[in-house]
């Protein structure tokens, strides 16, 4: 048996689907068009118990198979059209309450951990600069060792979150060389002297989620705030971009289930020349498309979601990681392609989903590392002199 075919999995994606159609649909067109992100379904969604996946027993959470995680994502995806407040929950989770789990002490996890989880906390993975984006080494924002604190200072852009979030995963050079060891991370509270939000962006999609600035302007971190150790940034920041690769690229399979579902309904009742589109082979084809890009999607999450460990390391799983990123990223753009045709002018309308999905889609062959760079990825760790 595949794990895509658990029937644990199915009960898991159904029991969030459920709670998505009931509590996180109604007026994400309206929110899409004015990019207003909703605090009250965050907290909804965090008391329904969905922050709580893969975190510690411990420090209250539910250390469930990783498995289980994909399949509450494809859930909520295929239960809501809400794609910007369901990759922002999920960015946190994969992208900022794993790394803690995994690098934080206990100090931190059991100060933060418990907040983030209830959806009281919002928390924002501070690393992208006008500067630094794929190449780390140019990273600008810097941190002065003084005593038992360091100095921070920086402009973090491009944030998701950034405007809500009251805790930063913030990535700051303590060496000024392009050295593996002149990044350190570390967690910092925005309510603490020097740190702000800055100006918002307005996007093309992902709408419902807030991106933004965050600016440090020598703000006071204790010792106790790193994350890992001092000059181990970039493996905190490997391992938390791995996850989002790999884990957070499920957030593409709740839309392709609901569109699937849309369009195979469209080609059946609308017709065109006497007949319904369906039985024209060019819309057929463009179906049969669509089935192969979701299911192979699905497949290549769920494998490799599969053979992770809860709080474990994904180094292993460098190459799949990279691999799943661009395969279903690409896969989920051209889907949404298809969609659009399927619907024609009523799925370029504002009121559809396919706009609003296809919009959304762009995003994911650009964040935890372009197309581009994870090809460089994937030969690299084949062996290849890649620069």
């Amino acid at each position: 048996m595949q794990p895509w075919q658990d029937p644990e999995i199915d009960k898991i994606r159904e029991k969030y689907y459920e709670f998505a159609t009931e509590n996180l649909l109604g007026d994400t067109e309206q929110r899409d068009k004015e990019g207003d992100f909703s605090i009250k379904r965050w907290k909804e969604v965090a008391e329904f118990g969905f922050l709580k996946l893969l975190m510690p027993e411990n420090f209250g959470g539910a250390e469930v198979p990783v498995t289980h995680l994909v399949a509450a994502i494809e859930g909520l995806g295929e239960g809501s059209m809400d794609g910007g407040f369901n990759y922002a929950i999920c960015n946190q989770l994969c992208g900022l309450q794993t790394t803690i789990n995994i690098f934080g002490s206990d100090e931190l996890k059991s100060r933060y951990l418990p907040d983030l989880m209830s959806g009281k906390s919002m928390a924002a993975y501070g690393f992208t600069e006008e500067t630094s984006g794929s190449d780390a080494y140019s990273m600008e924002a810097t941190a002065v060792e003084e005593g038992d604190a360091f100095r921070l200072s920086g402009t973090k852009c491009y944030i998701t979150n950034a405007p809500y979030a009251n805790l930063v995963l913030v990535f700051a050079k303590t060496s000024p060389t392009r050295s593996p060891f002149a990044l350190t991370a570390f967690l910092v509270d925005m309510e603490w002297e020097g740190a702000t939000h800055g100006r918002e962006y307005d996007k093309m999609g992902l709408r419902t989620v807030r991106m933004g600035e965050l600016i440090f302007d020598n703000v006071q971190v204790p010792k106790s705030h790193i994350v890992g150790v001092k000059g181990g940034g970039l493996r905190v920041l490997t391992e938390s971009t791995l996850w989002e690769r790999a884990i957070l690229i499920a957030t593409a399979l709740g839309p392709m289930a609901r569109g699937l579902k849309s369009c195979i309904e469209r080609t059946k009742t609308r017709n065109q020349f006497e007949k319904p589109i369906g039985a024209f082979q060019q819309v057929s084809s463009k179906i049969s498309n669509m089935i192969m890009r979701y299911k192979l999607s699905r497949q290549v999450i769920y494998d490799i979601a599969s053979r992770i460990g809860n709080g474990s390391s994904l180094q292993p799983h460098a190459q799949d990681a990279a691999i799943a990123k661009i395969f279903v990223s690409d896969n989920f753009v051209k889907f949404e392609l298809d969609a659009m045709q399927i619907y024609g002018v009523r799925g370029y309308l504002l009121e559809s989903f396919a706009q609003q999905d296809l919009r959304d889609s762009l995003s994911f062959n650009i964040w935890a590392g372009t197309a581009e760079t994870l090809r460089n990825t994937i030969a690299k760790l084949a062996g290849l002199p890649v620069e």
